[in-house]
């Protein structure tokens, strides 16, 4: 028999949280790039952040290399804004209370550079929700790397066959397997529904009903 999942690990980007509608438009207006050019800059800025979400370097100097490497009249503090302008799915957050409120912990398990980090934990009001926050820069390394989650199990206190991690990224999913917890994927940005379908494939659907 399976051990009850008594603690839920959420991934943020594309489970919580996504960018803003018009992130994209705001970048271009910022420097002036649009179309296939506005792509290219933002899977540049993209591939720029991926090597430093260990913490190992500030997403500022990167995007200031970006910055002048392409040539843009514009100041990287304010791409950074831009960068992390998010929308926090309300409902999302009302189920990790509701599973809070059932006697099931909710944790944070997510990659993030500094930046962002710190503007998270200032603006988005996880850490009123979220115990422990565990967060690729604050700890040195990032997911899908097994030690990522070895931390994560550490901080959380329970045996990883009693944490449930959701994640939207499938290498995400296999790394959390790899060290013992359950794992599932989430269909990316789908909201309330597809957290419910996975919660009710470990018992927790009838926790909330109760």
């Amino acid at each position: 028999m399976n051990a009850p999942i008594r603690a839920v690990l959420f991934d943020c980007d594309g489970v919580l949280q996504r960018p803003a509608n018009d992130w994209a438009g705001e970048i271009g207006r910022s420097t002036g790039f649009e179309g296939d050019r506005l792509s290219e800059l933002l899977d540049t800025i993209s591939d720029a952040e991926q090597p430093i979400l260990d913490g190992s370097r500030p997403f500022l100097d990167v995007l200031g290399e970006v910055v002048r490497r392409e040539g843009l009249d514009v100041d990287p503090a304010d791409l950074i804004q831009v960068w992390q302008h998010l929308l926090v799915d309300p409902a999302m957050l009302d189920a990790a209370r509701d599973l809070e409120a059932a006697g099931v912990e909710c944790a944070l398990g997510t990659n993030q550079h500094r930046e962002r980090a710190a503007y998270m934990r200032a603006a988005l009001g996880y850490d009123s929700i979220f115990e422990p926050m565990v967060i690729s820069a604050e700890i040195g390394v990032a997911k899908p790397d097994p030690r990522f989650f070895e931390v994560a199990v550490e901080r959380v206190g329970l045996p990883a066959e009693q944490v449930l991690f959701v994640d939207d990224v499938l290498a995400n999913v296999e790394g959390a397997r790899s060290v013992g917890l359950v794992a599932e994927q989430f269909a990316k940005d789908a909201g309330r529904p597809e957290l419910d379908r996975i919660l009710a494939l470990h018992g927790l659907a009838e926790r909330l009903a109760a």
